[in-house]
């Protein structure tokens, strides 16, 4: 009960019932003020033509100042015909000749009224009239049946039962998104996060709605990788672990001698242990920490230049023809300098790695309409159709056995890293490959 009291829907209900309470009670208070000072001078009026009524009735039956007794008597006729009281005075105004208000009650709301009583152009009296506003019998004012308030008080009622069933509709609709929004993120709070929050109500409401979905598929995203993370990790650990402890107990057992060369090949399982962790962290900063980039206007020729003799020598090493195609115009990009030279190196390292001797590398760059494109073309033993869709993933390598001569190859993780810093420039990476014909790689940013 007290989940419902507090809840949004009760609380829009309450505030639009009371609001709409508020104004119909002010309006029906201020109509009915006005209503009343309008009828007030609709009666003031009356009361004013009945007091010219009995005027006009005295000046064709009063000739002279003086009153006689038939006079007098005709006055106290009036005085029972018409339901006012009223006096007559002479013609100096103060002087009292009738009095027909001596035998009448006090008025609550008195109103007097005074006319000349002038008969072939003399003044020879004054008639003072006496009403009282508080009185509403249809004898003393017949005007009474059309001021009734009744109709005013139903209309009021209707109106009042119709604002609170529109305020009940409002809060259900204003409220239901907020409700379903609710039930919705219980449930994610309990850990089923299958659901998403619909995209309804207001426009603010909606804005809240897509950023909760989107913070719940960013949370999914980093549990998955999460997850997957710790997969591949333990998968990458447990062979040269295995090794490099069946070669320990080996040693220490006596059955392989600790030579120069068994010492080697434990220093190599080391060393490849030392390098899985360096690209594991690497891998980590860019796919899961989400690093802030040092963004700047950046001249993309002179930086691909100089990675490109920067690889000058370990080409020449392998006996591999190794050009850079120069762009005929400048090309400036949004970039963190840094961060796209670990990606062109991850990707003409991976060229010269898997060119053999003899082969050609060729790196260049060109303006397009989406942007700037990086690319890394190679003749090198290529890639087959069914591997090509999954070498940005973690940890996939072509060579299933996952053994390189000397232990020189990586974990699989230099193209996740490209991959990962290419949409964090909110750019694209992807290949164009064939086996035995070499690889394409390009970058759009």
């Amino acid at each position: 009960m007290k989940r419902f009291l507090s809840g949004t829907r009760f609380v829009l209900f309450l505030s639009f019932a009371c609001l709409s309470v508020f104004l119909l009670s002010a309006m029906f208070i201020g109509g009915s003020a006005a209503k009343e000072l309008s009828l007030i001078e609709y009666r003031k009026q009356y009361y004013k033509d009945q007091s010219h009524k009995l005027a006009y009735a005295l000046q064709t039956h009063i000739r002279f100042e003086r009153l006689s007794k038939d006079e007098i008597q005709l006055l106290h006729n009036f005085s029972a015909v018409y339901t006012f009281a009223f006096r007559y005075y002479a013609a100096d105004g103060s002087t009292l000749l009738f009095d027909s208000a001596d035998n009448r009650p006090l008025a609550a709301e008195p109103f007097d009224f005074d006319v000349p009583i002038i008969v072939e152009g003399n003044l020879i009296g004054y008639i003072k009239t006496y009403f009282d506003l508080s009185k509403h019998d249809f004898s003393y004012y017949p005007g009474q049946a059309m001021e009734s308030s009744r109709p005013n008080a139903v209309l009021f009622a209707g109106l009042l039962i119709l604002s609170v069933l529109l305020s009940y509709v409002m809060a259900k609709k204003l409220s239901g998104s907020i409700v379903a929004s609710s039930k919705v993120a219980d449930h994610i709070a309990g850990g089923i996060r299958g659901t998403r929050m619909p995209v309804t109500g207001t426009s603010e409401m909606k804005q809240l709605a897509s950023t909760i979905n989107a913070l719940v598929a960013e949370f999914d995203r980093q549990e998955g990788w999460r997850k997957q993370m710790m997969q591949d990790l333990a998968h990458e650990l447990r062979t040269p672990l295995t090794s490099l402890l069946s070669r320990i107990d080996a040693i220490l057992d006596g059955i392989l001698p600790a030579t120069e060369e068994n010492m080697h090949k434990i220093h190599t399982e080391i060393d490849r242990l030392c390098r899985l962790v360096d690209d594991l962290e690497k891998l980590s900063e860019a796919e899961g920490a989400r690093f802030e980039l040092n963004i700047g206007q950046v001249d993309m020729t002179q930086l691909v230049k100089d990675v490109y003799e920067g690889f000058l020598f370990m080409s020449k090493g392998k006996d591999i023809h190794f050009t850079f195609q120069k762009p005929h115009v400048p090309c400036y990009a949004e970039v963190d300098p840094d961060r796209f030279i670990q990606i062109i190196s991850n990707l003409v390292s991976n060229a010269i790695k898997y060119t053999p001797a003899g082969g050609s590398v060729e790196m260049g760059l060109y303006p397009a309409e989406t942007g700037i494109v990086f690319y890394c073309q190679d003749n090198g033993i290529g890639i087959s159709k069914k591997d090509l869709p999954l070498i940005f993933n973690r940890f996939y390598r072509v060579d299933k056995s996952r053994r390189r001569k000397n232990a020189s190859g990586g974990i699989g993780v230099g193209l996740s890293i490209a991959k990962a810093l290419a949409e964090a420039h909110g750019g694209t990476i992807g290949v164009e490959s064939a086996p035995g014909k070499g690889s394409k790689f390009y970058v759009n940013i």
